[in-house]
């Protein structure tokens, strides 16, 4: 553990001391900006500004992201209790990942007003990713405990309830985890289309006046809210499940 740690925090340094250089040396021209001078920027604005932009981000991406896992698994469910929505179900999720988001951002800025259309695009981001994830995990339930239930005169609703919902919770958190940075992303497109708060429309704003070291910051900030996000999931997964976290760490 400890070498892999080593390994990867001297990947890190490698990736921002290259960093560092070409934006220093600016070969690759004047829009790299390096990453001291980035965080010195992130630190200049501070609370002033991003204290405008984080929150609403954060909210329409947390409605947003809670609202797609809970509806794709309801899907889900709906599949395994009634197989013949699987085709239905499948081929929404399909279109929901194969549909460019930003194709769809200025659609659904006609027709809400404000976070709505930010908050609909994290939903749909997050969407495709824990419907297969929560399927996937509802399938592999075991066979004999479902046939217990139905022993015991469990329907369709019990043998979701008792077994396949338990036993696709690995799978569930997992997807939910990943769908994480898709939340964000999702989020930041749909604060393109014209919201006068956000971490989207800061950096539109960022852009047009030149402002590279700020839209670097941007960026920044919103990884780290990606990564802080997926650490808060991986919590949450080693409270609800921590048989399946221990055997994960340990196959890492």
């Amino acid at each position: 553990m400890n070498r892999k740690f080593a390994l990867r925090l001297a990947g890190t340094c490698i990736v921002l001391l290259v960093w560092q250089i070409v934006g220093m040396t600016g070969v690759l021209g004047p829009a790299i900006a390096p990453p001291a001078q980035v965080v010195s920027g992130v630190v200049s604005d501070g609370a002033a500004f991003y204290g405008l932009h984080v929150p609403v981000t954060l909210t329409s991406a947390s409605v947003g992201y809670l609202a797609g896992n809970l509806i794709a698994i309801a899907c889900a469910a709906s599949v395994v209790v009634i197989p013949w929505l699987e085709k239905l179900v499948l081929q929404i999720g399909i279109a929901s990942a194969c549909i460019p988001l930003i194709a769809i951002a200025p659609i659904l800025a006609a027709c809400f007003n404000g976070p709505m259309t930010s908050t609909i695009m994290a939903a749909v981001s997050v969407f495709f990713t824990t419907l297969i994830g929560s399927v996937n995990g509802l399938r592999q339930a075991d066979r004999s405990s479902e046939d217990i239930v139905r022993a015991y005169g469990g329907g369709r609703y019990a043998v979701l309830r008792k077994v396949q919902l338990l036993s696709a919770l690995p799978s569930i958190l997992t997807a939910m985890k990943i769908a994480v940075p898709a939340a964000i992303l999702g989020t930041i497109i749909g604060e393109f289309m014209g919201q006068e708060r956000g971490l989207g429309s800061a950096l539109v704003v960022a852009q047009q006046s030149s402002n590279i070291v700020r839209t670097w910051g941007i960026t920044l900030v919103s990884s780290l809210l990606a990564g802080i996000a997926f650490l808060a999931v991986s919590a949450v997964e080693r409270i609800a499940i921590p048989w399946a976290a221990g055997m994960s760490d340990e196959a890492t």
